[in-house]
């Protein structure tokens, strides 16, 4: 299995996170006449204890091999939180573990189950590589139908980044950084596999704001988001999304998107599911795929 993309993805990390800290953040003394922001490798290599050499073989993306104790010095280092040391440990690491493992298509029907339980609070069930799987007809009811959707485009992040949430969520900033983040962190063990290296490089060519905050390595892990949508039916409501891990090791989570309270986005999720006839999808609800964007591969 060839691992150029892991560890290219290594040395972006270590890249970023050290220019990202400033040497009074780490007790080194301030210097004034400096080209380039942020720790020279010199400097990271001295506070994990390794060689200044070594340090930069690893940022040039060189195939070599990483102790785990080496991996936390560094983490230490470059002030990690748990979730990024989590990551670095993720990337450098050489298991031959897979998302193709995974069924790509569908849930146990136990899965579905749950999700329709949920009702009326909208939920879903991403694989591994934050693919949709499945979801209820509460979430029908606030987003739109996925059915609709061509299967290619059932991810996550095309769902944030392709035009089809964009003008239904208010603050979709906020919420496409998040999902994002997670996303990045959740796949670590998976950046050398060729559905991933293609998702990333069609989305950075159809979003700018995909490309521009994907070279920032954010990482977040088990987020719970406050998301504000501005339904076509019932005006706004606010959704507080809960990340839950099926332990069936397969790497499925469930999205849950639970009323914010003081809101009244309860009462208007129940008159939503009261409906006798599914809400059908308004305009912005569809894909904005320009030819040029076709997805070459699916990512489910």
């Amino acid at each position: 299995m060839n691992y150029d993309q892991r560890r290219a993805e290594l040395a972006d990390f270590l890249r970023t996170r050290r220019l990202a800290l400033q040497p009074e953040e780490v007790g080194l003394p301030p210097r004034t006449s400096r080209r380039t922001p942020g720790l020279r490798r010199e400097d990271v290599a001295d506070l994990a204890g390794i060689s200044a050499c070594w340090y930069s073989r690893l940022e040039q993306a060189r195939n070599i091999r990483v102790s785990d104790h080496v991996l936390n010095s560094l983490a230490e280092a470059l002030r990690l939180n748990a979730e990024e040391r989590d990551y670095l440990l993720a990337l450098a690491n050489e298991d031959p573990r897979s998302s193709t493992a995974i069924p790509a298509d569908g849930v146990p029907p136990a899965l579905q189950r749950i999700l329709d339980s949920q009702h009326p609070h909208p939920a879903l069930a991403l694989g591994p590589r934050f693919n949709i799987l499945a979801w209820n007809q509460a979430r029908t009811d606030v987003y739109g139908d996925l059915a609709e959707i061509p299967p290619e485009h059932r991810h996550m992040l095309w769902l944030f980044f392709g035009g089809y949430l964009r003008e239904l969520i208010q603050n979709w900033e906020p919420s496409a950084r998040s999902v994002l983040a997670e996303f990045r962190a959740a796949t670590g063990s998976y950046v050398h596999e060729p559905w991933f290296t293609t998702l990333v490089g069609e989305l950075s060519r159809s979003s700018p704001e995909f490309r521009t905050w994907w070279q920032q390595h954010e990482i977040e892990r088990h987020h719970v988001t406050a998301r504000e949508v501005r339904h076509p039916s019932v005006g706004r409501m606010v959704l507080e999304e809960n990340a839950l891990i099926v332990d069936d090791c397969s790497d499925r989570r469930i999205i849950l998107e639970i009323p914010q309270p003081g809101t009244g986005t309860e009462n208007k999720l129940t008159a939503l599911s009261c409906r006798s006839h599914r809400v059908m999808a308004p305009p912005w609800y569809v894909i904005r795929t320009p030819a040029s964007w076709e997805p070459r591969n699916n990512y489910h």
